[in-house]
């Protein structure tokens, strides 16, 4: 019996090695954030400080690097000047500032208030406001202001900022939670990639998205057998001339658990998408995605999710209306401390202009959209922990791409992006590793990798996506009394397309460094230091379009 199941598992990693080795010596077979962010809501994760601390501190942390290839469809990089909180440990530095009392959890605050200035004439303000600790409810609200009056090019004729207000609840019932939210936000940019020394007047650069949101939830309280979530979505979005578009989205999930080692999960969505300009008609788009998976053990170590996924759309760029992909996940364990990880799956990504604004604030009015077709996805990785403090991810990973878009300067304006579809299959691929270290939540280091290769199919090149990106931050904390962080930032390899001249134009590489230091005067009182591009890398986020160069910001918060 041991010798046959020695075989078996011997047999398990000659076809996972083949699979990773084929993958790894063709280009025939390429891969999918953005930036990202999937997203974890702001409201739920940031500010409850009660549910961050039931999580365990090393899968918390090490969730911050996610496990998957991600490439990053946002090549642009934000700051968040959000204060961080976390305990962590007592260290032995020379000066030894004053300790603050061990926190009495009867005092857990769930809500602050922060303010800043910064270079660049740029104001921030923050608040989160929430109920007090309660087993049946949460309701809470958020609203914020980062602006800068200032940016890289011409002082005010490159201005932006964004600013919003949500209300967020969700309540708990013994047999049903239901929650909700709605939301207002306002993205305030200007067209400032107009030709060096080309004078322009500022009213006539002016760009702003308004941005409306509102949705809700119900899901069963219990931890059945049964389980299941059904939510809905509803968004419209404008801008500061022509465009409007209104997006309802409607989500089931569900499992049904059989036994320890055996379930079934049925899941669907649908979207419409109706949009309008100065030359586009509203025009529902409509896009329903349904799965099913099977969930079970096969031989002992080896977990697999197999079923299919089955979508209609009735974008004109595809022949057709009905598209079917595998959907395929195995984990293996080799040891306790890792595993081996794999899938072959596929879908329609869904592409709206609501999501192109989050990527590219400067696009041009009446662009074409259409949804994604990823053919198929396949991944090889291994996971593995390292004691309780350490976790290492790598991984290769292949997809075939159809109707990816890409942004390219519009001809007749260069300060604007236009969206171009490469309607033949596109290959990606993609390499990753992965790096996380935490002690305990005292000390707190990750970084990542990713390498990419692009090769286009009726285009002459995939448009504005770095080939490499390297990421890593770190924390520390002395003495509950000093917080410290630091991130780097690195990216690359993106080219451009020159309309007037059809050159082919390389993009200089991003390095970003951003440190942040905030002092505790008291359990809820703090002062923050922010710099950002520390070495003032004046780097383009597109064709044209330089971010600032170094930047601080200084403020105070207030937790209560």
């Amino acid at each position: 019996m041991r010798s046959k199941r020695v075989t078996i598992r011997i047999g398990f990693l000659l076809i996972i090695n083949a699979l990773v080795v084929t993958t790894a010596f063709s280009q025939d077979q390429p891969n999918d954030r953005e930036w990202t962010d999937g997203t974890l809501e702001d409201v739920q994760i940031e500010i409850i400080k009660d549910r961050q601390i039931t999580l365990p501190a090393a899968n918390r942390n090490f969730e911050k690097i996610a496990p998957q290839p991600a490439e990053q469809f946002k090549p642009s990089i934000t700051y968040n000047f959000r204060p961080f909180n976390f305990q962590a440990p007592e260290i032995s530095p020379q000066i030894r500032p004053l300790r603050l009392k061990q926190e009495d959890n009867s005092r857990v605050y769930g809500s602050y208030v922060s303010l800043g200035y910064g270079n660049y004439a740029s104001p921030y303000a923050e608040a989160f406001l929430n109920s007090r600790k309660d087993k049946k409810k949460l309701v809470g609200a958020h609203a914020w202001l980062k602006s800068s009056a200032k940016g890289p090019v011409d002082g005010k004729n490159s201005g932006s900022g964004t600013s919003g207000a949500s209300l967020y609840g969700k309540a708990f019932g013994d047999f049903i939670s239901a929650s909700g939210k709605v939301g207002f936000e306002n993205i305030a940019t200007h067209f400032y990639g107009y030709p060096a020394g080309e004078v322009v007047s500022r009213d006539a650069i002016r760009q702003s998205y308004n941005l409306f949101s509102l949705g809700g939830e119900i899901a069963n309280t219990r931890n059945t057998e049964f389980q299941y979530s059904l939510g809905a979505d509803f968004g419209h979005l404008t801008d500061h001339y022509s465009a409007k578009e209104t997006d309802v989205d409607l989500a089931f999930r569900s499992s049904y658990r059989i036994d320890e080692e055996t379930a079934i999960e049925l899941g669907a969505d649908y979207a419409v998408t109706s949009r309008k300009d100065d030359v586009i008609d509203a025009k529902p788009r409509s896009l329903f995605r349904i799965n099913g998976d099977y969930l079970f053990s096969p031989l002992d170590g080896l977990q697999v999710k197999a079923g299919l996924i089955v979508a209609f759309e009735n974008d004109t760029l595809d022949s057709k209306d009905i598209h079917v992909f595998p959907d395929v996940h195995a984990t293996y364990s080799l040891s306790p401390t890792i595993d081996l990880v794999g899938s072959f799956t596929g879908g329609v990504d869904k592409v709206t202009l609501h999501s192109l604004v989050r990527e590219n604030w400067w696009l041009a009015p009446n662009i074409p959209i259409y949804h994604t077709n990823r053919l198929f996805e396949f991944l090889a990785g291994i996971n593995a922990r390292l004691g309780n403090q350490v976790e290492v991810h790598a991984g290769l990973a292949a997809a075939n791409l159809k109707n990816l878009y890409s942004f390219v300067n519009s001809a007749d304006d260069q300060s604007k992006f236009i969206t171009v579809f490469d309607e033949g299959t596109v290959k990606r691929n993609n390499v990753y590793a992965a790096l996380s270290y935490a002690q305990s939540e005292k000390a707190k280091f990750m970084v990542r990798m990713d390498y990419y290769t692009y090769t286009a199919g009726d285009l002459q090149e995939v448009w504005h996506r770095p080939t490499y990106r390297l990421s890593a931050n770190a924390f520390y904390n002395i003495y509950d009394k000093i917080l410290l962080k630091a991130d780097l930032i690195m990216q690359g390899g993106m080219k451009a397309l020159d309309q007037p001249s059809a050159e082919v134009i390389r993009l200089d590489g991003a390095f970003d460094l951003n440190a942040r230091a905030e002092y505790l005067f008291s359990d809820s009182f703090s002062f923050f230091v922010q710099l950002n591009n520390i070495v003032s890398n004046e780097y383009p986020l597109f064709y044209h379009y330089p971010v600032r160069g170094m930047q601080g910001l200084g403020g105070i918060t207030w937790s209560f």
